[in-house]
């Protein structure tokens, strides 16, 4: 065997137990290396400019290559030209750093290389996700019914909670798909619903035109007396109405609409309620803040990312139910080519789930919340929200930005607006806004995104990032008024 080929396994039997154990040290020392220089690089990478770490057209080695040439390559050609969501001033998007356990689980993981499709390929995984998502459920304040699964995304969790409404509400759709439904169904959510709903009512058969979004009133906040107005009229159109989607932390602005009324008005309609909480639902570990999200107890499913508030690396994303009998009912398929579970203690999650093979995604969210514990993630995240509401009050208080909404969550949005432009052209102000976040990027003190918002382009700024504070976010305000100030 040689040198080489000693490397490609770990040994079973220990044989090359030291080799490796070189090999790993020296990965360890490039990622932390590369993870405590995150301060003294740009946030968001410029273009490769030749250095790109795959050429194309691309062909595999014939040979191999050796560990010490693979490793000068990602140190050289892949860590300067990643996406650095470390870097305290990076607030463009719903990332952050990865916690120190989570990045070591990962590699745990896939040492063992265990798949979430049944039980006898991950029966302590399995055991702790149910356990983990019992715990989510209780948080949630869903009921001693509720169950939950771990799926890779959001999107996928908003896409299950679709098919399950669908499946639930509609007579005979689990069975004859909408060949059975006289009249073409429809979900409701607001404007600022994700995309992902979009692309479940395409998977679902029910085409893009199956989302009707109500727009929210010039405030930008969406009223639940609409989402009625909207039921009926699509009743007599002769449309069927099956599900209301409320939202706990819009994309872009971050808002968190009417859930406790919003339940009512599905219930009122005999509607299943899904609440997309990706990003607001981690409130529920702050005593101090919880109550925002009122009304989300009562929802028939929740979608909630650990990944973007609580620092678990990705992915990590879960979607919760009032009523685990409703998910059996609806949406499982059997596992036929194994061990047939019928215990509820050693289920096979790949029933339940979009995904069949997955990968082991509850180790870091285990560790990552014992090793913070939930009293310090509760402290950062109530930070944040303080932190959002000074860089708010500062905006607003300043001539040359804009505030385009009053902050719910961690998420700020505005614009600059320097002397001399008129707010009111459009195209105008969506140019500066380009210039503006360009030239911010360029000085490093940070990066913000530049989503739309009602058509027109916003610089949001996004704080997650536990050493991101008020001297960071006013280097960056600075960096935006001096910008505006240059055009």
């Amino acid at each position: 065997m040689t040198p080489r080929d000693r490397m490609l396994f770990i040994e079973p039997d220990g044989s090359n137990r030291e080799e490796v154990r070189r090999l790993g040290y020296r990965f360890i020392d490039l990622l932390v290396d590369a993870a405590s220089e995150a301060s003294h690089h740009i946030p968001v990478p410029e273009e490769f400019g030749g250095r790109d770490p795959i050429r194309s057209p691309y062909e595999p080695s014939a040979a191999g290559r050796s560990a010490d040439e693979l490793l000068a390559t990602v140190r050289e050609r892949v860590l300067d030209r990643v996406l650095n969501p470390a870097h305290p001033g990076y607030v463009g998007h719903m990332d952050s750093l990865a916690s120190t356990v989570g990045i070591f689980s990962d590699a745990i993981v896939s040492a063992c290389n265990n798949n979430m499709l049944s039980y006898e390929m991950s029966l302590a995984f399995t055991r702790m996700e149910r356990t983990m998502m019992e715990w989510a459920a209780r948080r949630f304040g869903l009921g001693g019914r509720a169950s939950g699964y771990l799926v890779s995304g959001g999107t996928l969790a908003n896409i299950q909670a679709v098919w399950s409404a669908r499946n639930a509400i509609l007579a005979d759709a689990a069975d004859r798909g909408l060949a059975g439904v006289a009249a073409q169904p429809v979900v409701l959510a607001s404007e600022n619903a994700h995309y992902s709903f979009l692309k479940a009512a395409n998977l679902l058969g029910l085409g893009r035109s199956g989302l009707l979004r109500v727009a929210p009133r010039a405030d930008g906040r969406v009223r639940a007396a609409d989402f009625d107005d909207a039921i009926a009229a699509a009743i007599r159109s002769g449309l069927r109405p099956f599900c209301l989607v409320g939202i706990a932390g819009t994309t872009v602005t971050g808002q968190i609409e009417p859930l406790a009324e919003m339940a009512a008005v599905a219930r009122r309609h005999g509607l299943w309620f899904h609440v997309d909480a990706a990003y607001g639902g981690s409130l529920v570990l702050s005593e101090h803040n919880r109550a925002r999200l009122a009304g989300i107890e009562t929802a028939d499913s929740i979608t909630w990312n650990p990944q973007k508030w609580l620092y678990v690396p990705k992915t990590c994303a879960s979607l919760l139910y009032r009523d685990g009998a409703v998910v059996d009912a609806t949406v499982r398929e059997r596992f036929v080519y194994g061990r047939d579970e019928e215990s509820g203690e050693r289920p096979n999650l790949g029933e339940f789930t979009i995904q069949g093979t997955r990968r082991v995604d509850v180790l870091k969210l285990w560790l990552t919340l014992e090793h913070f514990g939930t009293a310090y993630l509760a402290e950062l995240i109530d930070s944040h929200l303080d932190r959002a509401r000074r860089l708010a009050e500062r905006i607003r208080e300043s001539e040359e930005l804009e505030l385009i909404a009053e902050p719910d969550l961690s998420i700020v949005c505005f614009r600059a607006r320097p002397p001399g432009i008129d707010p009111n052209d459009g195209a105008a102000m969506d140019a500066i806004q380009a210039r503006v976040q360009r030239e911010v990027a360029k000085r490093s003190h940070g990066w913000l995104s530049m989503p739309l918002h009602r058509g027109r382009r916003v610089l949001r700024a996004v704080i997650l990032h536990p050493r991101c504070d008020d001297a960071v976010l006013d280097s960056l305000l600075m960096d935006v008024r001096e910008a505006a100030r240059r055009l």
